[in-house]
């Protein structure tokens, strides 16, 4: 019998199946060591954009396809919400994990009675076409090979200089780019909360854990399992917090890390 931290919901995105740069070893480590009533698959749990002869596939991956399955047939919930990476690619999610609920976005009411839109997060991002056009091209593995070599220390003294220099340039754009503080997806995530008359936004897309307040809103990321190894859980109370897994244990982001609703971040 195993030890597992009990939650209410759990929430889990960018997982990015079929990549290498998924951490398959620790979500499955984390699926194992936690258990919920909901678990919300919040978009891009398989990369679809990768298919082909780039897909890369582990027994660790598979381990996390089985432990969810799992999950579904001792009675969780499972709900998935598409992401940009897997919208087009429904049939292999169901091929996956058989026939979980898919939803585009779905209103979750946490046990304190907060009203949470939980949905993927690309509606909010203006250049998720421009995404769209590079998965199609080919470009998308291109990058992610590029985003491979970014996070590959390089110890070779002759090109280090360079490398490092051209790795925060790539890596400072990327973020200005992806960032939840442009102007155009905060105002986009307003809206969406203020037109489904919530309290706040569940997301994922942008791989940045985060929970901080939009106006009125509250938005909460959940991170992703490529770079954070993150998730949103909502406890046994009603309370929402970010998760880091660290091995062997689960803790939660500091209070400097989070501003609660009523904050302003």
């Amino acid at each position: 019998m195993r030890l597992t931290t009990q939650y209410r919901s759990l929430w889990i995105s960018d997982v990015h199946l079929g990549t290498r740069r998924c951490k398959a070893d620790s979500l499955v480590n984390f699926l194992r060591s936690t258990e919920a009533h909901n678990l919300f698959l919040v978009g891009d749990i398989v990369d679809g954009w990768n298919l082909g002869r780039a897909w890369h596939w582990t027994a660790a991956q598979a381990e996390v396809v089985e432990e969810i399955s799992d999950w579904r047939r001792r009675g969780t919930k499972v709900t998935f919400l598409p992401g940009n990476h897997d919208e087009e690619n429904l049939d292999v999610i169901e091929r996956m994990f058989g026939r979980v609920a898919i939803e585009t976005d779905v209103v979750h009411r946490t046990l304190e009675g907060r009203s949470m839109l939980v949905t993927h997060g690309h509606r909010f991002d203006t250049g998720i076409a421009n995404g769209r056009w590079m998965a199609a091209m080919g470009a998308y593995q291109v990058l992610t090979k590029f985003d491979e070599w970014y996070r590959t220390p390089e110890d070779r003294t002759c090109t280090k200089r360079l490398t490092e220099y051209l790795k925060t340039s790539v890596r400072r754009a990327v973020d200005r780019a992806t960032s939840a503080d442009r102007a155009e997806f905060r105002r986009a995530v307003l809206e969406t909360a203020l037109k489904y008359r919530v309290d706040g936004i569940i997301c994922g897309h942008i791989h940045q854990p985060a929970q901080f307040m939009i106006g009125p809103i509250w938005y909460n990321n959940d991170g992703d399992w490529v770079e954070n190894c993150t998730a949103l859980a909502e406890d046994l109370n009603g309370k929402l917090r970010l998760i880091r897994h660290q091995e062997p244990t689960f803790d939660s982001f500091s209070a400097d890390s989070e501003s609660r609703p009523g904050e302003v971040a």
